[in-house]
């Protein structure tokens, strides 16, 4: 044989070995080497108020005399920066945090305003430069290479909504990596009427601030209070905005909170969605501020579950605060959030759960009892979702000052100095406990959830995934102890202790026949749990929930296997078999095949991992888009004296011929919706749509949740456009 023969005989073994090593392995996927985002603990941080770990930036020459070195006046810079997050990693590693969600660094106005500076982020400028007080790139990207060494990930907060304020201080300046573009007076001089949004328009909304804030056109395209508000419409602001993540994907981030998404029209966020995920697998999830009872919460609910980003729950931290904090609800309305959410959301695992933020009054500013916040920790930390722990809850860091809007610790008081870095509260304790919890037990991060026993008092639910199971207990009385008998859980029978070990006085139990009896002590949580060896290939989560041919997804359970086997996409008639990039016994990593369509009426297929010897796994489910997504803006003329007529608490809604729009369901729970009117009798949508494809489509008429009557005559039809945003008026049938 020629020696060169022999020569590529052994390459080509070599490079076999070395596919075979980089496929198979026995941890996290390459994109989430710290665990699966719905194992994670994210500790949110204000970067301004964490830990000053580079003096030489405090008072920098870009903005000088914003920075206050006595943390005395409260809207000014206090010298927080990324040096001092990395200086705190491994205490962020220690307290079993996962992943760190920073406040923005974009580089904010270099003025103040009435006094208040950005040093709390929100007030961007430029989106491709990093905050002067805050650091530089290369510190940036040393923050992200330095976090993953202590198995944690970075998430930044993005701001796609809006500017600056609009009427002082920079007046809604805007740079591209230090070049001027604009301002919001400036840019006042080029806005025109939009005849289709009826927006007057150009970088910025220029139509005042919100008055209604059930107006779903005023909550979209008005300012958010006085913040300059971006017209998402214009092709310049659609890619400048897109364009911004790519240096922070570049540098490694596993994960991007969007800020103020309620404002922001959910047809362009999918389009964002999908320009990311097209570039790298990231968590994504969004700030939607809703109350269950309010009209727009089924609208949250369908954001969630059509657009491919999670959601802040802010709904059940609602219910949370008034259950713990104060007393105005009972354990059976916290029984009845967590049914409702639960059933409503989709992907209910991928939500976020808080106590306290940047936004809301700290839990020991409306209620300085630690039995209690002890309660709320504990609850979030097991309920459904991902927990995020606010800075300094560990420490029990709070300030009580009454704000200017009568808010006990309220903005900008929920936001002190870092100054407490012990290990040895029983906060601390408790999140290290139930994070490791979190990764041990596949329940917690992947289970459902059964109320096992409700009272006004008790809170008895189980989490479970096949057998895996973690029931937890919660005794909010302060004074009395209940004892509960005869309860019902899915624990084998056997003698249980408290996983906490006695840290919140809970207790052990013994299972019989599958029931329990226990006498829960005050304020007390317990914690029991059982973990099983799978049985055969068990899904839990899959990252991200929505993609296109040849993105990067990510599945996690557990009983894969060492050996591949196949991942195969399905509608319930067709099956495609994706390519396999990396596979471990509980993550496997694959590319998302092509030429994939879902069933009629649907926008979703189902993956299963199918194991070597040929167990197939349960199914979860994937949005799948069939191409590159743009954003089109339809809009239907003259619906008087046609099937499309409304009545006051009926809507609009855009169904069609690709997954994209529904594939032709006409429930309003799939279809794009609901459409704006503010120009009757026309109504108009932003749908995230595959770029120069050929469509079809029609338009229904229903209230939210209804099923829609269809529109009369023929389908209409368009070819989207290769790129930009696209606009189709059709005239109602």
């Amino acid at each position: 044989m020629p020696k060169k023969v022999v020569a590529f005989l052994a390459l080509g073994l070599l490079i076999s070995s070395l596919w075979s090593f980089s496929m198979v392995s026995a941890g996290s996927s390459p994109a989430y080497p710290n665990g699966d985002p719905q194992t994670w603990v994210i500790y949110q941080i204000v970067l301004d108020r964490f830990y000053d770990g580079n003096l030489s930036n405090d008072n920098p020459p870009q903005s000088p005399g914003l920075y206050d070195p006595t943390h005395q006046n409260w809207k000014m810079y206090w010298g927080g920066d990324i040096q001092g997050v990395i200086d705190k990693l491994p205490y962020l590693h220690e307290l079993g945090v996962n992943a760190i969600w920073i406040s923005p660094v974009f580089d904010n106005i270099n003025v103040a305003i009435n006094g208040s500076t950005g040093y709390h982020g929100y007030w961007p400028q430029d989106f491709m430069r990093i905050e002067e007080h805050f650091g530089t790139w290369p510190l940036f990207r040393e923050l992200v290479e330095k976090a993953a060494e202590y198995n944690i990930s970075v998430i930044i907060d993005f701001v796609p909504n809006h500017s600056n304020p609009n009427d002082a201080g920079a007046y809604g300046a805007l740079y591209e990596n230090g070049t001027f573009i604009t301002n919001y007076t400036l840019d006042a001089q080029y806005a025109t009427l939009n005849p289709v949004t009826r927006s007057v328009s150009y970088i910025y909304n220029h139509n005042g601030g919100i008055t209604d804030w059930n107006d779903r056109w005023q909550v979209r395209y008005k300012n958010l209070f006085d913040l300059a508000d971006f017209n998402q419409l214009n092709p310049w602001v659609d890619s400048y905005l897109k364009n911004a993540t790519v240096p922070f994907l570049n540098a490694g981030i596993e994960g991007i909170r969007l800020d103020a998404v309620k404002h922001v029209e959910p047809g362009w966020l999918k389009t964002f969605a999908d320009y990311v995920y097209a570039r790298k697998n990231v968590f994504m999830f969004g700030e939607w501020y809703q109350g269950f009872n309010d009209e727009m919460y089924w609208d949250m609910v369908h954001f969630a579950n059509t657009t491919g980003i999670s959601l802040i729950n802010i709904p059940l931290q609602q219910v949370e605060t008034n259950v713990f904090a104060y007393n105005t609800e009972s354990m059976i309305d916290l029984a009845n959030a967590v049914t409702k959410y639960t059933h409503d959301f989709m992907w209910q695992n991928k939500l976020t759960l808080f106590i306290d933020s940047h936004d809301v009054p700290r839990f020991l500013s409306l209620n300085d009892n630690l039995v209690r916040f002890h309660e709320a920790i504990a609850f979030i930390m097991t309920a459904p979702g991902i927990p995020i722990i606010y800075y300094g809850d560990e420490q029990y860091l709070h300030n009580d000052t009454v704000n200017s809007f009568g808010q006990v610790g309220g903005d900008p008081y929920n936001r002190p100095m870092m100054n407490s870095w012990s290990n040895n509260t029983t906060a601390f304790k408790l999140i290290r406990t139930l994070s490791d919890l979190r990764h041990l037990n596949p329940a917690l991060p992947y289970g459902t959830v059964i109320n096992r026993y409700v009272s006004a008092d008790v809170y008895i639910y189980e989490r479970k995934f096949f057998d895996n199971v973690v029931l937890v207990a919660i005794n909010r009385n302060l004074t009395t102890p209940y004892y509960v008998s005869g309860v019902y859980t899915t624990l084998p029978d056997g003698y249980y202790t408290d996983y906490l070990k006695g840290l919140l006085n809970g207790v052990n139990i013994s299972v019989s026949g599958g029931y329990f009896s226990a006498e829960l002590p005050p304020g007390s949580v317990s914690v029991w749990e059982y973990r099983a060896s799978p049985t055969g290939p068990w899904v839990g989560a899959i990252d991200p929930v929505m993609g296109r041919a040849g993105n990067d997804v990510t599945v996690s359970g557990e009983g894969f296997g060492s050996v591949p086997g196949e991942v195969i996409f399905t509608n319930g008639y067709t099956n495609w078999t994706a390519n396999v990039t990396y596979w471990s016994d509980s993550s496997v990593e694959f590319t998302v095949p092509g030429g994939v369509y879902p069933a009629l009426g649907k926008s979703y297929v189902d993956v299963i991992i199918k194991r070597a010897d040929g167990v197939a796994s349960n199914p979860i489910s994937f949005e799948y888009l069939l191409g590159k997504q743009i954003p089109v803006v339809f809009e239907v003329t003259n619906t008087t004296g046609t099937v499309l007529q409304t009545v006051p608490g009926e809507f609009l809604w855009l169904t069609g011929s690709v997954p994209e729009l529904s594939y032709w369901s006409s429930e309003t729970t799939k279809a794009v919706g609901p459409m704006l009117c503010p120009d009757w009798p026309n109504w108009f949508v932003v749908a995230s749509v595959p770029a120069d494809t050929y469509i079809e489509f029609k338009f229904l008429k229903a209230p939210l949740g209804g099923t829609g009557i269809w529109e009369a005559g023929y389908n209409h039809a368009y070819v989207t456009p290769a790129k930009g945003i696209g606009y189709i008026i059709v005239s109602a049938n």
